[in-house]
């Protein structure tokens, strides 16, 4: 169970990352589907909250895998 919600947050804090990037998959309009536009592929800038949530995701994996480290070695207790 642990490992999955760790993976989650993994997982959505690089899909935050991507948030704005030309590889992002959406256009301006934010429809998938439309013909690719001349300035589609230019990156946009990404969104503070997006960066926020980001380092907010990769800040609770970091501390799960330091939690971890601390229950296994036992000089750290």
């Amino acid at each position: 169970m642990a490992t999955t919600v760790i993976v989650v947050f993994y997982s959505v804090g690089l899909r935050l990352l991507a948030v704005g990037s030309p590889a992002d998959g959406s256009d301006e309009r934010g429809r998938r589907d439309a013909p690719p536009l001349s300035s589609a592929s230019v990156a946009r800038p990404r969104p503070a909250v997006a960066t926020v949530g980001a380092v907010l995701c990769f800040a609770v994996g970091v501390a799960a895998v330091l939690y971890g480290l601390w229950l296994i070695v036992p000089q750290f207790h």
